[in-house]
């Protein structure tokens, strides 16, 4: 049988994001581990010549990650995590036409938040069979989720192959910062359910491919309490419809390549929903052991988006469905980022470094109609963590 060979397994494993991956790579006797991963991220400012009112500086992220993994004996196994995240800067709020095209309004640099996330998850194995659930909390001081979900995998009798299946619920609360002052929604709440399936298959003893797809039912305030739409000289808050369906599929492969001890990473997916946004991601990256101790990850992905019926930078004529936003999260774009990671392994803990740019355009886009999006975003992001198993 065509089971995967050592090196695959070592070299893969920490890539494989999918359920059924991790099952499929999995070393007998898994260590109980600690991890932490500190990432800084950082926006471009708005140039100064698409810069209408407010601070053109843009939000700077730091965020701290925690994750423990625990063997609880027998089956059992424990995972929790914890995240968190304090940013500051401005933010996109509404767009004006110019006399050269749109320019955009930003708010003022006075944004501060601090988010925190924690969840754990217990997964129990019966053979070829493995069951997992979870549970998970994020809160900050005007949005809080509380979410779980639930996941399987089952594994074929000859090792081959492994389905996975999911299904996930969450609870949103959202209660905007001077909602009085700036005419925000004061309190509003939305709902979202998923499922998933996927099924994973050795190719041969080098090499894993994995196809799934995934389908989200969105219902309640969906709208940015945020953000804000020019429509016919008058500014209105942000509209979007109430409910949304949102499908993905997304296949990824995993090659070891022998003679150069590397593995190449290839991931596809596509995104559609009714609110007519369609958009692909193509990721490629090369897995490179340098040394005894080293493994080196250069990679590059691209992300396409065509923008929603509702949406323009401003509008001359209201709406007649009373849907409209503004919001360049939702615009006609491309987008490039570059990403280049180095882990040290020595024997029972590791070291991982990383730093990404990011660069989108409207002219990087596939399909569409581009407008002119002033606020679409450039950033760097640099992380660094440690991993210790005991």
């Amino acid at each position: 049988m065509a089971r995967l060979s050592d090196a695959v397994r070592s070299l893969l494993a920490s890539s494989l994001g999918l359920p059924g991956m991790q099952d499929l790579v999995a070393q007998e006797g898994q260590d109980n581990s600690f991890e932490y991963r500190y990432n800084h991220y950082n926006e471009a400012p708005l140039p100064l010549n698409k810069l209408a009112l407010g601070d053109p500086r843009r939000y700077e992220i730091g965020s701290h990650q925690f994750r423990i993994l625990k063997n609880l004996g027998g089956s059992y196994t424990l995972e929790l995590n914890y995240l968190h995240e304090a940013m500051s800067g401005s933010s996109p709020w509404y767009v004006v036409p110019g006399d050269d095209g749109p320019l955009q309004v930003m708010s003022g640099a006075t944004i501060r938040e601090r988010r925190n996330q924690v969840d754990f998850s217990m997964a129990r194995e019966m053979g070829n069979l493995t069951h997992t659930g979870a549970i998970g909390y994020s809160f900050e001081n005007d949005y809080k989720a509380l979410y779980g979900s639930y996941s399987g995998e089952k594994q074929s009798d000859d090792g081959l192959q492994t389905v996975s299946w999911g299904a996930s619920y969450s609870s949103d609360e959202i209660d905007p910062t001077d909602a009085l002052f700036y005419g925000r929604v004061a309190h509003a709440h939305r709902d979202s359910i998923s499922g998933s399936l996927a099924m994973t298959w050795i190719l041969n003893r080098n090499a894993v491919i994995q196809s799934g797809i995934s389908l989200t039912r969105q219902a309640g305030f969906l709208s940015d309490p945020y953000k804000q739409v020019w429509i016919d000289r008058a500014v209105l808050n942000d509209s979007r419809p109430d409910q949304r369906l949102l499908f993905s599929w997304t296949t990824r492969f995993r090659q070891y390549m022998e003679r150069s001890r590397a593995a190449l990473v290839l991931d596809y997916r596509f995104f559609r929903d009714d609110w007519n946004i369609t958009a692909h991601t193509v990721d490629a990256a090369w897995r490179q052991p340098v040394g005894e101790h080293w493994e080196v990850s250069p990679s590059v992905r691209y992300y396409s988006q065509n923008s929603p019926d509702f949406y323009q930078p401003y509008f001359l004529v209201p709406p007649t469905d009373g849907y409209w936003s503004s919001d360049y999260r939702l615009a006609t774009f491309g987008a490039l980022s570059y990403r280049l990671n180095a882990t040290f392994r020595h024997e029972r803990w590791s070291l991982s470094f990383g730093g990404e740019y990011y660069n989108s355009d409207e002219s990087l886009a596939i399909s569409g109609t581009p407008e002119n999006t002033p606020a679409l975003v450039d950033f760097w992001r640099v992380t660094a963590g440690f991993e210790v198993s005991f």
